[in-house]
């Protein structure tokens, strides 16, 4: 249908999104002079941003960072793109330290870097920062990431930024649907106050408002596995990708997610990440093995990049069963790998979502999540399975770890812990994911594009919302795309031509 209505709120850049992306595109379209809007859905800032690991990827030189790049993404993106990200690395340092200037804090080279950590050319090209000596910040009340703060210290940084400029966000304000006038995005709906109400963008939307790991409808419809459970924001539904849709915007590798493997019980709303994180550290014992449901293991528990890939070897078919014979999997541990440290890693924005998982696992054996038993043998009846079948796989995978030989799955040797010390443990694991790479397509100046590949005036995406990561992620990458995107989107959206004179009482299209 179609009516006349009167802006509520006016803006030469509205952003959709206080994450990461939001704010440093609030940041530059104010810098470069114009008036500035962000509008938040959840009652708090920070979006998945606040959750991050901390790392945050640069490179030393453009041409080793497009060959390390064009090799994790697959031909799934343009040259263009890729030298454009890869030119934003290397311009990355300096523009956070110019940012860390607000608060003080220090912006640091990681002593454990791991350049690239696929063998790739080019990888030695690259390396992580991190924000530390952030004097007297204990983290957001809003968010739990355990005792790992560096994330919520980088977002510290954009947001003290944000109100240095006296830039206005909005919470409680979520963005419903894009407002077109002959064929320009000229400001969009939100429910603000209570109400829904007309926002104009006197010069571009950007939307910031990151993926849809909390949308089961578009899980469903892009990922071939399911059930992928999810960890992090659940305000990430998918809004802007729908927005974007309705708009006409072309979407590009909607099934890539990053993604691990990891817990959900039926008591607890939200899932939980399995422990490791970032780069494997092939000297760093883990506990345990993953078997499918036959009681056979399948796949190397530790990849390069595990909250990277390792979800993808649980999604594979069996059509001879028929069924997800690995969804879900089982991870089994024995008494002594029970003690080597918690096997969890709960990361929410969501104050109901907020556990604190015990260093021992005793707590969650407790509580019935982690199921124990006294013998192999119980352990194999209880879940169904043949007991010669587990006793094979147990007995296989303790060969391995004595004689230190090659593992046909290629798990390190430094990482393997034997299991033979009762009494045993095992627990459901399932395809999860901590944010998805889909969304609307851009080009190298952000702008969506429709499914013919010409840019729809005056829309922007930045971030996780339609990312350029289209095959294999970069570890830290996702801090990076942020700076990267929302430093060129912001930009460009400030340097459109307003055209609030040719946009007094429009139509809209509800």
């Amino acid at each position: 249908m179609t009516g006349r209505f009167d802006w509520y709120l006016t803006a030469d850049v509205v952003v959709v999104g206080a994450g990461g992306a939001g704010l440093v595109s609030a940041i530059n379209a104010y810098d470069a002079g114009s008036s500035v809007l962000v509008l938040e859905k959840m009652s708090n800032p920070g979006g998945i941003t606040i959750l991050a690991g901390g790392g945050v990827k640069a490179a030393r030189d453009v041409e080793g960072a497009v060959s390390y790049l064009t090799h994790t993404q697959g031909g799934r993106v343009s040259e263009q793109l890729i030298r454009t990200f890869a030119e934003g690395l290397v311009e990355l340092p300096d523009y956070l330290r110019g940012l860390a200037e607000v608060n003080g804090a220090t912006v640091t080279e990681r002593n454990e870097t791991h350049e690239g950590i696929y063998p790739f050319p080019g990888a030695e090209s690259l390396y992580s920062l991190t924000v530390t000596d952030l004097d007297d910040f204990d983290g957001y009340h809003w968010a739990y990431t355990g005792k790992n703060l560096a994330g919520q210290r980088f977002f510290k940084i954009l947001l003290d930024n944000v109100r240095k400029r006296d830039i206005e966000i909005r919470t409680d304000s979520p963005a419903s649907e894009l407002i077109i006038d002959n064929g320009e995005v000229v400001g969009l709906w939100a429910l603000i106050d209570g109400e829904k109400r007309a926002v104009r963008a006197n010069r571009g939307v950007i939307l910031a408002s990151g993926g849809f790991e909390f949308n089961e409808k578009l899980k469903k419809e892009f990922f071939e596995a399911t059930p992928v459970y999810a960890v992090g924001n659940p305000g990430n539904t998918g809004d802007g990708i729908l927005m974007a849709q309705k708009a006409g915007a072309a979407l590009w590798h909607m099934w890539h997610f990053h993604g691990s493997y990891g817990f959900k019980f039926d008591d607890f709303d939200t899932a939980f990440r399995i422990a490791p994180g970032g780069a494997r550290n092939s000297n760093r014992p883990v506990s345990w093995i993953v078997v499918d449901s036959s009681g056979k293991r399948f796949m190397n528990e530790l990849h390069p990049a595990t909250q990277d890939t390792a979800a993808r070897p649980l999604g594979v078919y069996d059509p001879d069963v028929p069924a997800y014979t690995r969804i879900p999997a089982y991870l089994i541990f024995d008494e002594e790998g029970r003690k080597i440290g918690r096997i969890a890693n709960p990361l929410t924005t969501h104050p109901d979502h907020r556990y604190v998982w015990s260093e021992d696992n005793l707590a969650e054996i407790e509580r019935g999540w982690i199921k124990r038993f006294d013998s192999l043998e119980e352990l194999a009846t209880a879940h169904g399975w043949s007991v010669e079948t587990l006793h094979e796989t147990v007995e296989n995978w303790n060969r391995i770890v004595r004689s230190g030989g090659e593992d046909e799955f290629h798990r390190p040797a430094g990482t393997r812990v034997s299991i033979d010390t009762g009494p045993f443990y095992a627990v459901p694991v399932w395809p999860l994911l901590t944010n998805t790479q889909g969304g609307p397509e851009h080009d190298e100046k952000q702008r969506v594009l429709d499914a013919f590949g010409a840019p729809i005036p005056r829309l922007f995406a930045v971030g996780e919302l339609g990312s350029f990561f289209a095959h294999l992620y970069l570890l830290g990458g996702n801090l990076s795309e942020l700076i990267i995107s929302g430093r060129i989107a912001g930009h460009e959206a400030a340097q459109l031509k307003s055209s609030a004179e040719t946009a007094r009482g429009l139509h809209a299209v509800a």
